[in-house]
């Protein structure tokens, strides 16, 4: 009886420390789809209609052109080299607005069948840039590969 009535003590006091809410009128709302990297920068889209999204490493730099890179977790990264950087609606070829996608086998943007790029926002005192993106990229060995619903959102360095 000595040692259950510690036992007991600890037991009611675990329980009484329990911070689980049980009123389910207030919780969240699932999270949403697609991206749910924990990286403050975000890369993702649909890479042969499969979700993709940088959640190992995602950045953004501004020399001469801008330089986006994401990797993802299985190994595979997607690069956008940007020559425009103002808020508009671009091409993406093989010789402006480039885009680079590897995975074990490599695909880029072409001159012949070009995407599109729309800047939505660049706020040059944050340093934060947003837009989306829609291409067909090509590989030599593989043939074409669609990237649909591309979107960024990060914080660049200069």
């Amino acid at each position: 009886m000595k040692i259950m009535l510690p036992f007991l003590v600890l037991i009611g006091f675990l329980v009484a420390c329990d911070k689980k809410d049980d009123d389910s009128s207030t919780t969240n709302p699932p999270a949403a789809t697609g991206c749910t990297s924990l990286l403050p920068n975000k890369l993702s889209a649909k890479i042969a209609n499969q979700e993709w999204c940088s959640d190992q490493s995602c950045f953004g730099d501004l020399s001469d052109v801008m330089t986006i890179n994401g990797l993802n977790g299985n190994g595979s990264s997607l690069t956008l080299k940007l020559d425009s950087v103002m808020p508009g609606t671009y091409q993406i070829t093989e010789d402006v607005n480039h885009m680079i996608y590897l995975n074990g086998d490599g695909w880029e943007s072409t001159n012949d069948n070009p995407g599109t790029l729309v800047i939505t926002s660049n706020n040059t005192s944050t340093n934060q840039i947003k837009g989306t993106f829609t291409v067909t990229l090509r590989s030599p060995l593989s043939g074409n590969l669609s990237v649909t619903e591309g979107k960024f959102d990060l914080f660049y360095t200069e």
